[in-house]
C-alpha cells in the first residue's frame, strides 16, 4: 500500500485522533491496581445508568499480541452470526476467546504514591474495564451518591496479582473525609469529550476484515497500523506518571487497543474458520479483561 494520501484522507484520520483526546491533548490511559490491598482514589464520569458503556468482545492473538475485537452477535450471544464465535466454537482452546461482555468505566484517578509530597500521583484520565456484571455495583453507588462525578470514591483491590478470583470494592467517600478532600481530584472530565471507546479499548472490524484475519492471521494492512504501537497498561507507581503540563493530568499514554504479550505466537490459520487447527503453545491467557 502506498504511503501517499490526499487531503480528504488526512481530515478523516485527524478527526479520529481528536476523538480520542481532549482539546488540551490529554489522552486516556488504562486503570490498573496491581496487587492485593492496592488502592486508588477516583471520580467516576457517570451520572446515570444511561451513560454506562458496554461491549461484547473477543480476545485474539494478532502478530503475537493479545487484542480485543468486538463481537458481531447481539449482546455477544456466541452464535453463528459472528465468524470469531464460530472460530472459537471450532477450537475453544485456540487463540480466539469466547465472546465476553465488558463494561468500560471512565474515571479520573489518583494512585497511592509514598514518594509524592501529597502521597498520591497527579490525577489522570483512565478507562477501567470490568465484566458487565460489575454494572450492578455502580448502579448501587449511583442510588447512594447520585451523580458519581460529584463525589470521590475509594477503589480497593482484593486479591493478589494473578488471582482469578480478584474482586474490587468501590466506596463512596464523605465530603468531610480527613484525608481525601474533594479538591484532590478536580471535576475535570474534558479528556472524555468526543471520546470513542471503540477506538480506545477494542477494535470494531467488518466481516470482510475478520474473514481476512481468519485466513491469513492478520487484519488488512490499512487497519494494522496500531498493532505496531506498544501500549502498556498504566501502572500505579510513581515512575509511571510525569509532572502535569498543560492540565491537571499527567503526561498521557497512547490510546490504542490494549494488549498483553503472549508466551508463544499464534500459528497462522489455514481456513476462514479453522475446524481442527492444532492447539498452539499455551500462553498465559486471561480473557476476563486483563485486570487480574
Amino acid at each position: 500500500m502506498s504511503g501517499t494520501f490526499n487531503y480528504s484522507d488526512y481530515q478523516k484520520i485527524a478527526a479520529q485522533e481528536q476523538a480520542q483526546s481532549s482539546g488540551d491533548g490529554t489522552k486516556v490511559g488504562y486503570f490498573r491496581l496491581k496487587d492485593d490491598g492496592d488502592i486508588a482514589v477516583a471520580r467516576i464520569n457517570l451520572g446515570s445508568t444511561d451513560e454506562f458503556m458496554f461491549a461484547a468482545v473477543h480476545t485474539i492473538n494478532v502478530g503475537g499480541k493479545w487484542l480485543k475485537v468486538s463481537c458481531h452477535n447481539p449482546l455477544g450471544m456466541n452464535g453463528a452470526g459472528c465468524a470469531l464465535c464460530s472460530a472459537n466454537a471450532a477450537n475453544p482452546k485456540g487463540s480466539i476467546s469466547k465472546s465476553a461482555r465488558k463494561m468500560y468505566i471512565p474515571m479520573v484517578v489518583s494512585y497511592r504514591d509514598p514518594q509524592s509530597t501529597t502521597g498520591y500521583t497527579p490525577p489522570t484520565p483512565v478507562i477501567w474495564e470490568r465484566p458487565a456484571s460489575f454494572s450492578r455495583e455502580l448502579a448501587n453507588k449511583l442510588m447512594i451518591a447520585g451523580d458519581l462525578k460529584n463525589v470521590l470514591v475509594l477503589i480497593t483491590r482484593n486479591g493478589k496479582a494473578g488471582d482469578m478470583q480478584t474482586t474490587y470494592s468501590v466506596d463512596v467517600l464523605p465530603e468531610t473525609h480527613p484525608v481525601f478532600k474533594p479538591e484532590m481530584i478536580p471535576s475535570d472530565f474534558n479528556a472524555f469529550n468526543n471520546f470513542n471507546i471503540a477506538k480506545h479499548s477494542y477494535w470494531e472490524k467488518s466481516t470482510e476484515e475478520i474473514n481476512a484475519f481468519l485466513t491469513t492471521g492478520q487484519f488488512p494492512e490499512r487497519t494494522q497500523t496500531n498493532t505496531q504501537q506498544a501500549v502498556n497498561t498504566v501502572a500505579n507507581t510513581a515512575t509511571a506518571y510525569a509532572a502535569p503540563t498543560v492540565s491537571a493530568y499527567n503526561t498521557p499514554v497512547d490510546a490504542t487497543p490494549a494488549y498483553v504479550a503472549p508466551a508463544a505466537p499464534m500459528s497462522t490459520p489455514q481456513t476462514a474458520v479453522p475446524a481442527s487447527a492444532a492447539t498452539p503453545a499455551a500462553p498465559a491467557r486471561n480473557f476476563s479483561g486483563f485486570n487480574f
